[in-house]
C-alpha cells in the first residue's frame, strides 16, 4: 500500500476512534456524580472518585501485562512500545461501532509490527480463556455473600482453578479448541507452564486491583467499609465477567449494573446500589480512555526516538515520518 494511502486511512481511522470515545463520553450519566458529591464533602468526594480512577487504571493495566506475556510465549520478541501500540489501538478499537471496523484496525497494526493473525488470534483466545477462568474465581468474594459459604459451589470452583494451576496445558487445550470451533488458524506455538502461571497471576490481580475501585464509590453512598471490600471486589468482577460472556452485548452493559447493583442491595438500599454501579461504568470508561490515550502517546514517543537514533548523524529525518498513532504505515523494525 503506498504510504500516502496508509497514513491517510491512520488519520481518518484515528478521528473516527476519537469521534466514537466523545460520542460514548456523551452518553454516559453524568448525572450520577452529582448525587455522589452531594452525600459527602466536595475535597473528600474528589479524593475517593481521584481513587476509584487510580485504581481502575492500575487494574487495566496489570491486565496488559497478562495479555503481554500470552502474546511473547506466543512467538518471538517484540519491542514494548509496538507490544503497547497493538494492545492499546485494539482496546480503544472497542468503541467503534460495530467490530468489523475495529478488527480490520488491529489486525493490521499487528502485521505492522510483527504479530501474524493467528498469533494475534490464539493470544486473543488464550487470554479470554484466563479472563473468564479468573473472573469468576475472583467473583467468589461476591458469592460468599451473595449464594452464602456452601462448601459445594466453593469447592467446585477451587477445584478448577487449581486444576488450571497444576496442568496449564489445559488453558492451550481450551484455547486450541476454540480456535478450531471458529475456523481460524493456530499460533506455531503454545504459551509454557510459566507463561500460562504467570499470566494467570497477572489477569487474577488485575479483577482484584479494578474491582476496589467500587470500593470508595460504595462508602461514599454509605456502605459499612469492612463488610463491603471484599463485596465490591467480587461483585464487580463478577459482574463484568458475565457482561464479557455476554457476547452480543457490547461491553456487557445493562448486564454489568443490573448484576453489581443486585450484589451491592446487600450492603446498601438499592437506588443508592445502582448510582454506584453507574458511577462504576463512567470511572471505568474514564479510566481505559485516559490510559490507552497515556500508554499510546508514550509507545509512539519511544518509536520515535529509536528511529532517530538509528538515523545517521549526518542525515537530514526522512520526510516520511511515521503517523503520530496506530502504525499502520510502517513495518516492525
Amino acid at each position: 500500500m503506498p504510504r500516502p494511502l496508509a497514513r491517510a486511512l491512520v488519520a481518518a481511522f484515528t478521528l473516527v476512534v476519537v469521534g466514537a470515545i466523545v460520542l460514548t463520553l456523551s452518553r454516559l450519566d453524568w448525572g450520577v456524580v452529582a448525587v455522589l458529591f452531594a452525600r459527602r464533602d466536595a475535597g473528600e468526594m474528589a479524593l475517593l472518585l481521584a481513587g476509584a480512577l487510580l485504581a481502575s487504571m492500575a487494574g487495566l493495566s496489570f491486565g496488559f501485562l497478562a495479555w503481554r506475556v500470552v502474546l511473547l510465549e506466543l512467538g518471538p520478541p517484540i519491542s514494548e512500545p509496538r507490544v503497547v501500540r497493538v494492545f492499546f489501538v485494539g482496546f480503544l478499537s472497542k468503541y467503534v461501532p460495530g467490530r468489523v471496523p475495529g478488527m480490520i484496525a488491529v489486525t493490521k497494526v499487528a502485521a505492522a509490527n510483527g504479530i501474524a493473525f493467528g498469533r494475534l488470534i490464539a493470544t486473543a483466545a488464550l487470554i479470554m480463556s484466563l479472563v473468564l477462568l479468573s473472573g469468576f474465581t475472583v467473583g467468589l468474594l461476591a458469592g460468599v455473600q451473595l449464594l452464602g459459604a456452601q462448601a459445594g459451589w466453593l469447592a467446585g470452583a477451587a477445584v478448577l482453578i487449581v486444576a488450571v494451576l497444576a496442568r496449564p496445558q489445559l488453558i492451550n487445550q481450551g484455547s486450541a479448541l476454540l480456535l478450531r470451533l471458529m475456523r481460524r488458524p493456530t499460533a506455531a506455538e503454545t504459551a509454557s507452564v510459566r507463561g500460562v502461571r504467570l499470566a494467570v497471576a497477572w489477569q487474577s490481580l488485575s479483577w482484584v486491583v479494578t474491582g476496589l475501585h467500587v470500593w470508595p464509590l460504595a462508602i461514599a453512598m454509605g456502605a459499612p467499609p469492612v463488610r463491603s471490600l471484599a463485596l465490591c471486589v467480587g461483585a464487580f468482577t463478577l459482574a463484568t465477567t458475565l457482561g464479557i460472556a455476554a457476547l452480543f452485548i457490547p461491553d456487557g452493559i445493562g448486564v454489568r449494573e443490573a448484576m453489581l447493583t443486585a450484589a451491592l442491595s446487600l450492603v446498601m438500599p438499592p437506588p443508592a446500589a445502582a448510582v454506584v454501579a453507574l458511577v462504576s461504568r463512567l470511572v471505568s470508561t474514564v479510566a481505559e480512555i485516559l490510559l490507552g490515550a497515556v500508554a499510546l502517546t508514550i509507545a509512539e514517543l519511544l518509536l520515535r526516538r529509536r528511529r532517530a537514533r538509528q538515523q545517521p548523524a549526518d542525515e537530514e529525518p526522512s520526510p516520511q515520518t511515521a503517523p503520530p498513532i496506530a502504525g499502520l504505515a510502517h513495518r516492525a523494525d
